[in-house]
């Protein structure tokens, strides 16, 4: 039977989609008699929290699923990140510091981030017990969990791998496996956006999102023995916020927009580069699949990403952004010119909500594809 692994990106807020794609996914197999059967749960940034959360619960797939979406259906922006004045106040106060007088003083090793996500930690920990990983997997539910974070001291992308089955580790070009008891710190460290949220420490090392440096995020779960993928992106497929602004073409972009195409090149872009070179190797199987000496086998996937701009769909949002967030981010540029960045900090109710059901459409939206891949 083949081994199946479903992959999540990052991207902040915009996990929420991955919520309602899992549910939409369950309902199709549900609705055609077929089982859930996942062997690899792989997972960076948001993803990370996503797959962690699934991988905890799977002795309950529709208990796990459900909790999922109430859990990003419910969320608040403070639930995340301090949103107050005081705490902001003295994050700034930090990076002022660090900016004027570093020269003389050296740096503090404070400041690192432009947000504080210790309410994060403190939702993870209350809401995801990742001892029932290990019972799980003991278990036989599922035969592996990957999450990936990028080590700031070497730039290095490190998957670390939960598992009870024997696997041949890696070393490669910017990216290597370590075997590890998934905890929260693990999840906090792929989850925390470059310059937003701060580095995480494992094991004295400081660890980043797990999109950066991730050129092939799909590959953990092939080198594990996965020859089915079923990959959910946060990307959407068109290309509106650029599309949209063509007519500005001459004038200089603001800050906003800059970081704006940052993020998405560092968070969004690799998925998309990862499919693509799955689609080209699964053409040169197919081209020389009578030759006696390849050792290629087509690998079986889908992929589902957002039907819908979600960076327009965080503009009709706007007034949920906390106010103090939001005057910050003017600062950058108009709140137009942020929509990108906003979609993914913007972790309330009516955005996630939003983004679960568009997440569920899509996936009902490629319910063939879902049911042949399930299906041996």
């Amino acid at each position: 039977m083949s081994q199946i692994a479903l992959i999540l990106s990052g991207g902040g807020a915009r996990g929420a989609y991955q919520a309602g794609v899992a549910q939409g996914i369950y309902e199709v197999l549900k609705s055609a008699g077929l089982p859930m059967k996942i062997d690899h749960f792989s997972g960076v940034s948001a993803g990370a929290i996503n797959a962690a959360y699934l991988a905890s619960l799977w002795d309950d797939q529709e208990k796990a699923i459900k909790n999922l979406v109430d859990l990003w259906s419910q969320l608040k922006s403070s639930d995340i990140y301090y949103t107050d004045a005081i705490n902001l106040g003295k994050i700034g106060l930090k990076w002022v510091s660090e900016l004027s007088l570093g020269g003389v003083t050296g740096p503090s090793g404070e400041g690192r981030a432009l947000l504080e996500t210790e309410p994060l930690k403190h939702l993870l920990k209350v809401k995801l017990d990742t001892s029932r990983i290990a019972n799980n997997l003991d278990n036989d539910l599922f035969r592996s969990l990957i999450i990936t974070a990028v080590d700031y001291y070497d730039s290095t992308a490190v998957s670390f791998i939960q598992t009870n089955k024997e696997y041949a580790p890696w070393k490669k070009q910017r990216r290597i496996s370590e075997e590890a008891k998934i905890t929260v710190d693990h999840i906090l460290g792929s989850s925390a956006i470059p310059l937003l949220f701060p580095p995480r420490p494992i094991e004295n090392r400081f660890f980043g999102d797990g999109c950066v440096r991730n050129s092939h995020p799909c590959a953990p779960s092939i080198y594990l023995g996965a020859q089915k993928l079923l990959v959910i992106g946060v990307k959407s497929r068109s290309n509106t916020i650029y599309e949209k602004d063509s007519h500005a073409m001459g004038r200089a972009p603001s800050v906003a927009k800059v970081v704006n195409l940052l993020l998405n090149a560092v968070l969004l872009d690799n998925v998309e580069h990862d499919v693509e070179r799955l689609i080209r190797m699964n053409q040169i199987v197919k081209q020389a699949e009578n030759s006696p000496n390849l050792s290629y086998k087509k690998l079986d996937f889908v992929f589902i990403s957002p039907s819908r701009d979600i960076g327009a769909l965080a503009s009709k949002h706007m007034a949920k952004v906390p106010r103090i967030i939001r005057y910050l981010i003017k600062g950058l540029g108009s709140l137009d010119d942020a929509n990108e960045l906003i979609s993914y900090l913007l972790f309330e109710s009516p955005f996630c909500s939003e983004l679960i059901e568009m997440g569920f459409q899509d996936a009902l939206d490629s319910r063939e594809k879902i049911i042949a891949l399930f299906r041996e």
